[in-house]
Order: C-alpha cells, then structure tokens, then sequence
C-alpha cells in the first residue's frame, strides 16, 4: 500500500505557516560540506561509475544551498489588520535534490493531472520495469529513457487491440530504487477503458503477461537498433523465464483523493528527508522495508547526482485522449462559455502557486496572518542581502549558521602508510 503520511505527519505540528529550516535538515549539511569536495574528487573516485559531472549537478546543489535561506532572496508579506510584517524565503524550484520544491512540484503536478488533463472515468496505477543489466545504458544516456516511454505505450495499444487515440494514459519517468539507486522505471496513471465515438467503455479483463513480452521486445529492439546490446544479449534475455521486465497494473480507482494522490505519487522527489540520518561520519538512507543503506557523505552525493534531470528534459508525457493535441482538438470543438466561473483550481493558482502548494501540501495558508488571521498581501520581492539582514535584525530573525561539519573517517594504518619514509627525502637524517 503506498504510504500517505509524509506530509500528513509535518501538518500535524504546525497551527499556521512557519518558514522552514533548511539549513538544520542532514541532507543541507552533506550538500554544504560535500559538494566541493565532490567536484574536486568527482574524476578519482567517480567518473568510472557514474560518468562525467554533469554541470546541471553541480547547479541544482549549488541553488538548493540558497533554497528556503532568507539572505539569498525573499517576499515581504504584510497584514493590513494588525500590520505586522514577515519575510518568506525564496525556494529553488529545482528538480531531483530540494524535497521542499519536489513536494510542491508533486501537488501542482496533481492539481493540473485532475482539474486539467484526465476525464470523469476509472484510472489505474501501472508501472513499468526493466532487468538490471539493461538500466546502465539509461544511466549514461537520459536520451534513452524516450525508448521506455515509446515502448510502454506501443505495447498497451497492441496487446489490448484499441486504436491509441481511443486510450489514454500519462507516464513520468523515474530513476531512482528504494536506496536511490539506479533504477530507471515508468510509472503511469491508465484510464481503465477506452472511448468509443465519445462513449467510454470499460475494460473487461487485462492480461499483463503479452503485454510485459511487447513491451520486453519493444525495448530490446531499440537498444539493438543502437548497437548497444547484441543478439545473442536479445536471445538470452527472451530466452529466461523470467526476463527482469515486469508490468503492474494496480485496482480502478474513481475519486478525486486516489487520483491526486497517485498523481503526486508518480511525480514524487527522489529523495525522503525522512529516511535520511548522519550519525558520525556516515550517511543511512533507510528504505520502506527497514533496510540501512550506509555511504559517505560524498558517495552519497554521487548516488543522489544521478536522479538530477536535465534542465529541459520532459520527464513526463501524455499519450492518447490525454495527449495535448487531442486535449486541443476537443476544446476547439466544444469552446468554454464566456459566463463559466472561473474554477477554484485557477483562481488559486492565478493568485500565488507557492501559496496554493504549500497550503496543498500541509493545509496551512502561508499568507493568513498568525495573529489575526486576516488574508496578508506580498509587498515587495527583496534580494538585496543587506536590506534582508536590517529586517531579519528588526523583526529577530536569526543570522544563517552553517551546519555542523561532518566527520571525516581516517583509516589510521592507510594513515601510516602514507607517511614518507626517509628514503623518500634527498637527504639522510645524518645530514641534519
């Protein structure tokens, strides 16, 4: 069952809108420390794994630092009831690292997915997997993941026998395992069923086994197609009983709650605050089923560098009636009345996104004023640091501090051996 009380648990101990701590979260502490260290060792210690560094790495570590901290950019909001005034941080809106911006990024994603794009019918969860040998191709090539997206798709249209444009589905790609390892993987919200001249009709019974082998085959032919497996790999793969692909395909569901959660589920971040902790010198990254995962600080950054997407990759597509084209041709056909309200949905979101999400997100609204509760406005954009630093001093807004250091591990006989011997110097100790 997927778990729902990740957010549930944070809006549990807030009674109005508190500005986060990013800086007392362990993964800004490893980001802070580590992240230089990460670049200079990156060739070393690295490359042979994971490739070259990219710089959209380096960037998104470098704008998750300033995320949520005051004196790299903040909005003034102001009561017109009893006229206090508060400052609220600027975030970073990058994907892959910052679980804050994820967060919002998943109950936007959500709120487009249900009041937008899918129609009042049945959907179901479905998600699709590879073997283990293949996914290091994907690791070294992102381009590659558009042969998953292609191959899910081509396969649910030809085992089911439905024209594509009488389905409809939406597929995000994801990267990362439970231990945020490489694990390039689809997961997609289906409607269950087809349209028909405009009428919907459900499915009677899928059968997930031929579509798992399409979709095997279909992936296996484009990778052969770029000469990056050969045929005896193709053969041997086909030929086991279980070739590592697999298709799940989870219960209809038909309720706004289900819809939005899955929505936010496929669109997740990476990574889970909660699952994170530093004790002394090493990093665990505990999964769902209770199992520790132990790295150093800048293996786990190394890890966590892989989930980074490009800058402009789509890591999420649309596929049959859900397609923006179709989308687009019916709202040609049947245009809005000029006299429609305007939904909630737009309304919200027209005024403050980031309101709108982090009220989404923890039920709490940011721009309600704690004392008196009367709705605050944004007064001003402040980037400044100097004119920041003079408000934070007025309304008692402590300065930054940096996180603690983490611990360095010294193997005490490598140690030792690193030591030059005098053999090593021009002269002899008799020389001195």
């Amino acid at each position: 069952m997927l778990r729902r009380y990740t957010w549930e648990k944070a809006k549990e101990k807030l009674q109005h809108y508190r500005r986060r701590s990013p800086e007392a979260s362990p993964l800004y502490q490893i980001v802070y420390h580590s992240r230089d260290d990460l670049q200079f060792q990156w060739e070393s210690k690295f490359q042979h794994q994971y490739g070259c560094l990219r710089d959209e790495v380096l960037k998104t570590f470098d704008e998750y630092l300033n995320c949520g901290i005051l004196a790299h950019g903040a909005a003034r909001v102001y009561c017109d009831g009893c006229k206090p005034s508060l400052l609220i941080a600027f975030s970073c809106k990058r994907r892959g690292v910052c679980p804050s911006c994820g967060a919002k990024r998943a109950v936007k994603f959500a709120e487009h997915i249900y009041s937008e794009v899918i129609e009042d019918v049945p959907h179901r969860h479905t998600v699709f997997t590879i073997p283990k040998r293949l996914r290091v191709f994907f690791k070294y090539d992102r381009k590659l993941n558009s042969i998953l997206f292609r191959a899910a798709w081509g396969a649910l249209s030809h085992v089911l026998g439905i024209d594509e444009r009488e389905l409809a589905a939406i597929f995000t790609a994801q990267t990362a395992g439970e231990a945020l390892n490489y694990h390039p993987h689809l997961h997609g919200l289906l409607a269950d069923g087809f349209w028909k001249d405009g009428v919907f009709t459900r499915f009677a019974e899928v059968d997930l086994k031929p579509i798992e082998e399409a979709f095997a085959e279909r992936v296996l032919a484009q990778l052969h197609k770029r000469e990056l497996i050969s045929d005896d790999d193709v053969a041997q793969i086909l030929s086991q009983d279980h070739t590592g692909f697999g298709v799940w395909l989870g219960d209809p569901f038909h309720d706004k709650e289900s819809e939005q959660f899955v929505a936010r589920y496929i669109e997740r971040a990476p990574i889970s605050l909660e699952k994170l902790s530093i004790q002394d010198d090493i990093v665990t990254y505990t999964t769902n089923d209770g199992a520790a995962h132990e790295f150093d600080a800048l293996e786990f950054l190394a890890a966590l560098s892989c989930h980074v997407p490009k800058t402009y990759e789509s890591i999420t597509r649309y596929y049959g009636r859900y397609s923006c084209r179709r989308r687009g041709e019916r709202a040609k056909l049947s245009p809005p009345s000029p006299e429609e309200p305007e939904s909630d949905y737009r309304r919200e979101f027209r005024k403050s996104s980031w309101a709108a999400c982090i009220k989404r997100i923890y039920e709490i609204d940011p721009l309600e004023c704690p004392k008196c509760k009367k709705q605050m406005r944004i007064i001003a954009f402040i980037q400044d640091a100097h004119s920041i630093k003079d408000i934070m001093k007025a309304q008692g807004i402590p300065d930054f501090q940096a996180p603690p250091r983490i611990p360095t591990f010294i193997d005490t006989e490598q140690a030792i051996d690193e030591i030059p011997s005098y053999d090593s110097f021009e002269s002899s100790p008799d020389d001195f």
